[in-house]
């Protein structure tokens, strides 16, 4: 039976297959193509449109030249383009990598009538072609970065910045610094607009000419105030203090101008304030070239990644790295950290994180399987999310439940004299519940500092969750910034606001070191059993802050637990068997941890959950593991990480 969208497919083939037997290029068979060409048009006679689709694939294939000669051709236009790319001839590159990109489809298509798509030929070449791809994007991007740097008109720049939003481009801060340049320039170039506006005010000023001086400075003022928000918009803080001056100057020169209209006279000591042109004169800013061609080098190192694993998306993007989701040699899921610069501090960083993760084993802390410091990568354990995209607020009891878990994490660290230094939402992974989180990122934090090159938004995101003293000394913390750090993060996950939050980073910087957040159950009274655990948190002086982890996880157990007792009365059996075995499980944590004050007492308290939990479930497991824990009070042995593991085994089916 015919087939409108097989006779179509056909009608493709035979152009194509034309085209090749008039060239006569290495590999083709052109003499087997015709006989299939025979057979097609007797196919087509009978109607049989999948039989005559067949025999075109066919016909094709063997009249197509050898896939190798055109992936040969395919790399040296691809070669052609990364020089032309290094030298600056974006439009050429991009010629090249077009064609480049052309040869590499013809050769999948080859590829794909002999091989499955998913064949191993096929996936590399898939590969292949989606870097030439990325390549040619860079080369797009930069040519559209060049017009925004010699753009001398504000039309130049807004036809730019069109291309821009339109543009394809690898790494998204690449486009956030130049959307970033090209407004800082609009705004120069508006406020030189400005100040020609304002010296034309002051002329009709002099002509006696009050009333369209007034209007001149007025409409100076309101284009001001617009450019006032678009810089507050993009951050571009040295343009704010610009545009703040200007506006002082408009309002100092109405109200003498209001003044002398209305009384006669003007202000004593008055004068017209009118500034230079010059203050406001775009000057380039110099951008390392070499950090353009990392874009290049990321983009064949990720190429060669993939010859290794099967990467199916990207889950995540860091100041300094992208996370993939991935499938390793062994057809595990995994996720994949891929530096996108690897110069020689991104690149200790990277492997000081993989040291730390290796020294760092607690089920508190993201795994990391395998680390390529010549590739650039870590292999990690794969999370379902991370906190920064959960809504906000949590319920106080699992706002509190998360942090105890992060804080685990941190005592083991501290005890093993590793300091997190970047402690935020981003960096706290969970796995299935939300309350099964992990903290990761433990190498990369020292980059924040340093970087050469990361856009105001990375700049923005990890100064709301610095501590004072890395923005007053970042050089020297210890353990209790980790916990100012953990502090602004439950502040968050407790009301859903930042303790901090400002539109710009000095005035960040200014409220952490100064200000002192409402307690959260001014925001939500539910979170008030927190109140003065996160305000010790957020202490300005660390002397005044809890010293150590284990104060604060004694702490946070202690509420969790009372939240505990206090609903528990209402509920039915199943509720309070979940809420006694939690209760059980944070008191054994702490024990073994370290974090409590008193042992005797602590054990007692289980030893007494473990007893209620008994009666209610009447499970024989969990008198066994009263019995062992009494045990173990009588002889002043401390628990250990086994017996922990063993009591959630008890314990999973309760809570």
């Amino acid at each position: 039976m015919a087939s409108l969208g097989q006779l179509k497919e056909v009608e493709k083939y035979l152009p194509r297959i034309a085209r090749y037997m008039r060239l006569d290029l290495p590999g083709s068979d052109p003499e087997t193509s015709k006989r299939y060409l025979e057979d097609i048009k007797a196919a087509l006679q009978l109607d049989d449109t999948e039989r005559a689709l067949k025999l075109a694939k066919e016909a094709f294939y063997h009249v197509a030249p050898d896939p190798e000669f055109i992936l040969s051709n395919a790399l040296k236009l691809r070669h052609d383009g990364e020089k032309l790319l290094r030298s600056k001839k974006f439009k050429d590159a991009i010629a090249k990598f077009d064609e480049a990109i052309n040869r590499y489809s013809e050769a999948i298509e080859i590829v794909y009538i002999r091989e499955e798509e998913d064949g191993e030929r096929a996936r590399k070449l898939r590969n292949t072609l989606e870097t030439t791809r990325n390549l040619r994007n860079i080369a797009n991007f930069r040519m559209i970065f060049k017009k925004i740097k010699d753009a001398k008109t504000e039309k130049e720049l807004w036809d730019a910045l069109k291309e821009l939003e339109k543009a394809e481009v690898p790494m998204e801060d690449d486009r956030f610094d130049a959307i970033l340049t090209a407004h800082k320039k609009i705004i120069r170039l508006q406020l030189q607009g400005v100040v020609d506006l304002m010296t034309d005010a002051a002329s009709k000023f002099k002509e006696e000419n009050w009333y369209s001086a007034k209007k001149a400075f007025e409409k100076a003022k309101q284009i001001l105030e617009n450019l006032l928000n678009t810089a507050k918009k993009y951050q571009l803080e040295e343009e704010v203090g610009m545009i703040g001056e200007l506006l002082k100057a408009c309002n100092e020169n109405l109200r003498g101008i209001e003044e002398l209209l209305y009384s006669g006279e003007a202000p004593k000591g008055w004068k017209l304030r009118i500034p230079s042109k010059e203050s406001f004169k775009i000057t380039e800013e110099t951008i390392e070239e070499e950090f353009f061609d990392h874009s290049i080098n990321f983009e064949t190192r990720l190429e060669q990644i993939k010859e290794k694993y099967v990467i199916t998306r990207l889950i995540g993007e860091g100041a300094f790295s992208y996370v993939y989701e991935a499938k390793n040699p062994r057809g595990q899921k995994i996720a994949l950290k891929v530096l996108k610069y690897l110069d020689k501090e991104s690149t200790s960083s990277f492997m000081r994180e993989f040291a730390a993760a290796q020294k760092l084993n607690h089920e508190n802390i993201v795994k990391v399987y395998r680390a390529d410091p010549r590739l650039g990568y870590l292999e990690m354990e794969l999370a379902s999310g991370n906190i920064d995209d959960v809504r906000k607020p949590l319920e106080p009891i699992v706002a509190g439940k998360v942090i105890f878990e992060v804080s685990r994490a941190l005592h083991h660290a501290h005890s093993n004299g590793i300091i997190h230094r970047d402690i935020k939402p981003s960096n706290m992974l969970f796995f299935g519940s939300i309350e099964r989180v992990k903290l990761g990122d433990w190498g990369l934090a020292r980059l924040a500092s340093r970087a050469t090159r990361k856009s105001s938004l990375v700049r923005h995101k990890t100064i709301l969750y610095s501590s004072p003293e890395q923005i007053v000394n970042p050089e020297n913390l210890d353990a209790r910034s980790d916990i100012f750090q953990l502090g602004i993060v439950f502040y968050e996950l407790l009301t859903g606001i930042h303790p901090f939050s400002a539109d710009y980073e000095g005035t960040i910087m200014h409220k952490i070191l100064t200000e002192n957040p409402a307690p959260p159950s001014h925001h939500n009274p539910k979170a008030l059993p927190f109140d003065d655990i996160v305000m010790k948190m957020l202490e300005k002086d660390p002397e005044k802050r809890y010293q150590t982890v284990k104060e604060l996880q004694n702490d946070i157990k202690d509420v969790l637990i009372r939240m505990g007792v206090r609903i528990k009365a209402s509920l039915g059996t199943r509720e309070r068997a979940r809420i006694i075995a939690e209760n059980v499980l944070l008191r054994l944590t702490t024990v073994i941890e370290g974090s409590v004050m008193n042992v005797t007492e602590e054990f007692a308290e289980i030893v007494r959950d473990l007893e209620e939990l008994h009666l209610e479930t009447g499970d024989p497991s969990i008198k066994n593991l009263m019995e062992q824990l009494k045990t173990m009070a009588e002889m002043g042995a401390k628990p250990s990480e086994e017996t922990l593991k063993e009591a959630k085994l008890i314990l999973k089916r309760w809570v």
